[in-house]
């Protein structure tokens, strides 16, 4: 009886050691995100393309703190050239549901987006004044021909708050490398729009795919 309950003992010890040793201690995400932008009243929602990464402490099997960082751009928006970038930076809690092959997270991120947007313009030269007439105004410019015209960009910065909240799944391809095949998530970005004042949330969609590597089982 005694050696019974000594074998079951230590089957149970090791099915414990090798489930904690499916905990990695940390992760690292690195991969491509899509962002779909339902942005300011008068500006026409967009997609934006980009990539990213995430790096996860796990305190033990079930919880652990990211830090997510990314980009992404669009460098025609709604036709009309707007050259827009947006960069992220968030942080929060994140809850895995670890099983042999397959580990399905959900989480909550808060911090900031720095967007940046701009647009070429062209300046047309005027051309020297005309000599006096009766038929026209004294210095009365004309314009040059078009060809001499010179580009300029004009463009505005933001920083913002953000938040994320979604979730994701990780499919193990062995020990310390897995496959994220989706992580979706609800992002919200609070960017002032330029032109109305009351319109300063943008309710956006997150997408995002590539490789999770594992570090330091516990």
């Amino acid at each position: 009886m005694k050696k019974s309950i000594g074998g079951i003992s230590l089957v149970l010890a090791f099915a414990m050691t090798a489930m904690a040793q499916d905990t990695p201690r940390t992760e690292m995400f690195l991969g491509y995100t899509y962002l779909r932008a339902n942005s300011a009243t008068n500006v026409p929602a967009f997609s934006a393309n980009g990539g990213g990464g995430q790096f996860v402490y796990n305190f033990n099997k079930w919880i652990g703190a990211v830090a997510d960082l990314g980009g992404v751009h669009n460098g025609n928006i709604g036709g009309a050239h707007l050259d827009t970038t947006m960069g992220t930076f968030l942080f929060g809690p994140r809850v895995t549901l670890r099983y042999s092959r397959i580990n399905p997270y959900f989480q909550v991120l808060w911090g900031g987006v720095v967007a940046a947007t701009s647009t070429q313009i062209r300046v047309i030269p005027v051309a020297s004044t005309l000599p006096v007439t009766t038929d026209l105004p004294v210095n009365n410019p004309v314009l040059a021909n078009l060809d001499d015209a010179i580009s300029a960009r004009i463009g505005a910065n933001q920083t913002a708050f953000a938040m994320s909240a979604g979730g994701g799944l990780d499919i193990k391809i062995n020990k310390h490398v897995s496959f994220r095949p989706i992580g979706l998530d609800y992002f919200l970005t609070r960017l002032q729009n330029l032109r109305t004042a009351g319109d300063n949330n943008q309710n956006n969609l997150r997408y995002t795919t590539g490789i999770n590597f594992t570090f330091g089982a516990q």
